[in-house]
């Protein structure tokens, strides 16, 4: 029964190479330009799905709607004064429009620089841990020497490599959302505020701070099972797969300054003490 136990997980492992091979060789493209890789989906009548034009669709309906609501700020602030500070120079307000417009236009070409910057900082990385080029399955199944142990341990590592590679998908389809409604978040420079722009900008430096420390660790526990240390090559691939957990917790900025977190301190102290009304 174990023999043929593990003679199942050596046939799984085997099935597993084209898609390891395939997809590790590729993942910083798998995350920033996932559009490469989803280029071979047809649609209805064979013709294949255009994202150029969908984030020109995107590009004109938000510069349509940053007219509007410049025009309506503008309105509202210093014709109505119902909005906002009517005191404040309206040279602020058109600096936010020239901003919102300039990141509209040059985005495409801020994003190939930013992710150049990320590949060469990971290259510079893994150029001193390298590792040969070698299949996947193949460091796996020769691992499998310990009967059913090692087998299920080598399962383990597969399975914690295959939920990396959905989370790199996962992550890919999210930036590339995030690529298409660049255009909205930018209008949000119009307000003193800046909008939710800064936190778009702060989930693209989180996403690629991530994906640099998850590659890391894939190509250190890749290393350390060609070695033979199968339990340390787990430990590893476990860590890799929890990173984004574990920089959400150090990298999350609050927006609430000194006085609101002071305001609302005071409010839940005051809702948790009881206060009696009429009392001398």
């Amino acid at each position: 029964m174990a023999d043929m136990l593990v003679e199942l997980i050596e046939k799984f492992i085997s099935g597993s190479e084209a898609t390891l091979n395939s997809l590790f060789k590729s993942m910083v493209n798998l995350v920033f330009f996932i559009e490469r890789e989803l280029n071979s989906i047809q649609a209805q009548g064979g013709t294949k799905i255009d994202f150029n034009g969908i984030y020109e669709v995107i590009f004109n309906y938000a510069c349509f709607i940053l007219v509007v609501v410049f025009i309506a700020k503008l309105i509202k602030i210093y014709f109505l004064q119902g909005d906002g500070d009517s005191e404040k120079s309206p040279i602020l307000l058109v600096v936010g429009m020239l901003k919102a417009v300039v990141v509209m236009i040059c985005f495409r070409e801020i994003y190939d620089i930013f992710v150049g910057i990320t590949s060469n900082f990971l290259d510079s990385i893994l150029s001193a841990m390298p590792v040969k080029t070698v299949s996947l399955s193949e460091i796996l199944t020769g691992n499998i020497m310990g009967g059913i142990f090692t087998a299920v341990a080598c399962l383990v590592l597969l399975i914690s490599w295959l939920i990396l590679i959905c989370q790199f998908i996962m992550k890919g389809i999210e930036m590339l959302l995030m690529r298409m409604g660049i255009a909205f978040a930018s209008i949000g420079l119009l307000n003193s505020d800046e909008g939710v722009f800064p936190e778009y900008i702060r989930g693209f430096l989180l996403t690629a701070f991530t994906l640099v420390v998850q590659l890391c660790l894939m190509n250190l526990s890749i290393l350390v099972v060609t070695n033979g240390h199968l339990i340390y090559a787990i430990a590893i691939a476990i860590i890799s797969v929890n990173t984004p957990s574990i920089l959400g917790k150090y990298m999350v900025k609050t927006n609430t300054g000194f006085i609101n977190s002071a305001g609302n301190t005071v409010r839940n102290v005051r809702a948790l003490i009881p206060f009696r009304r009429g009392r001398r």
